[in-house]
């Protein structure tokens, strides 16, 4: 499996605990938001309101976030594979960071007027994304070199 493919898959399987922890802080009422909210917003222009839209943008969110697997599986591979946990931490941040710029910058409807709280809980299932996308990257690399 090349870097991409490992990036891919990372990313995806990534998306799964952080897509949970994410509904469960909307379902808490802790955020107004769910990342699904922002796929669909940027694929339809609005807010999923039923079960197809809802699915279609969770789809659309877990191989976004399998796109940025990769970009997180050659940053790693171009730095050095030391310390790959922290990068991917700090990768999360910037990701997190940069999308959060933009739609502020833009004035996004229904995703730039959030409160504080919504904004500092989804960076925690934002981190979880990353730390669990380097772990798997970690895994699949190793299972590369024992097969």
């Amino acid at each position: 499996m090349d870097r991409t493919l490992k990036g891919l898959l990372a990313g995806i399987i990534g998306a799964i605990p952080m897509n949970i922890i994410n509904f469960i802080f909307y379902g808490l009422k802790l955020t107004e938001i769910r990342f699904i909210d922002w796929a669909s917003i940027i694929m339809t222009g609005s807010l999923p309101n039923d079960l197809n839209s809802i699915i279609y943008s969770l789809f659309v969110q877990i191989i976004w976030s399998g796109a940025l697997g990769i970009g997180l599986a050659y940053s790693i591979s171009l730095i050095n594979s030391k310390g790959y946990l922290i990068k991917a931490i700090i990768y999360s941040f910037m990701v997190g960071f940069t999308f959060r710029g933009i739609v502020v910058l833009y004035q996004v409807p229904e995703l730039y007027k959030i409160s504080a709280q919504t904004s500092e809980l989804n960076f925690i299932p934002a981190m979880v994304w990353g730390l669990t996308a380097a772990y798997m990257l970690r895994k699949l690399d190793r299972f590369r070199q024992v097969h």
